[in-house]
């Protein structure tokens, strides 16, 4: 367990230096140790679907997003479906279709197959320190991904499709660092299955280093954070957030 931001990046430090692939590392900050690691389609109860079906339901929705956005999202259902051929292997053997448009909802809070990580060690750390203020407080965690150095694929082999920076969805991706992991498998059809489904079934050396964070030191470290400029507005780049990071900026003086 770290206490202090300089244990934290040694501890990041003594991973990196164990690997030959450390520029491909990604983090995670969760600000409740307890909880896994899950997409937010599992956390509203839908542990598995078929990627087809996913599809066609949020296609449906562009119609009520667009009037609000400046940037639309073209409809891609006609009479004889999506235009995307989920049932065969090649097809979604690399990245799924409409990236963007995942990437957006997914930070709208619609639920997604996408598991958000940063390339920043200090951006995952801000999220695992960022409810230093509740009256309950618990431990936070970083997780840490290191890919594998070869992957594995074909039928009913989970996986992660890691989506990379270069996808355009706003301030906030760019702000955050944001890549993503997909949590995948190919049986009959492409299907989004839950997190940990792939870790327990893992054939590809995936792995997740887990560091834990000090409850009692979150409004410390969350200062050195606000120093270097990573606070609820740089993360999220909205009126909303402008005024938690004054709050936050109020409390930590008193903290």
């Amino acid at each position: 367990m770290i206490s202090h931001i300089n244990e934290y990046v040694t501890e990041v430090k003594k991973i990196k230096s164990d690997r030959e692939r450390s520029n491909s590392i990604l983090f995670r900050g969760q600000s409740n140790s307890e909880w896994k690691i899950e997409t937010s389609l599992e956390r509203h109860g839908k542990e598995k679907i078929g990627c087809k079906e996913y599809y066609l339901r949020i296609d449906a929705y562009k119609t009520l997003i667009n009037p609000l956005i400046e940037k639309r999202f073209k409809r891609k259902t006609t009479r004889e479906g999506y235009p995307f051929d989920f049932e065969q292997y090649e097809k979604g053997s690399w990245e799924p279709p409409e990236m963007e448009y995942l990437a957006y909802l997914r930070h709208h809070g619609f639920p997604t197959p996408l598991i958000d990580w940063s390339r920043s060690l200090y951006v995952a750390l801000f999220f695992a320190c960022e409810n230093f203020n509740n009256r309950t407080k618990t431990d936070g965690k970083v997780f840490v991904y290191i890919p594998p150095k070869i992957r594995n694929s074909g039928n009913d082999v989970p996986d992660y499709r890691h989506i990379g920076r270069y996808v355009e969805v706003g301030n906030r991706h760019i702000a955050q660092q944001s890549e993503y992991l997909i949590p995948i498998v190919f049986t009959n059809e492409w299907e989004f299955i839950p997190f940990k489904e792939v870790a327990e079934r893992d054939r590809n050396d995936h792995k997740i280093i887990e560091i834990k964070v000090n409850k009692l030191s979150k409004a410390e470290i969350m200062k050195d954070l606000n120093d270097m400029n990573i606070n609820r507005y740089t993360m999220y780049m909205d009126q909303d957030s402008l005024i938690k990071s004054l709050a936050d900026e109020w409390a930590l003086k008193n903290a």
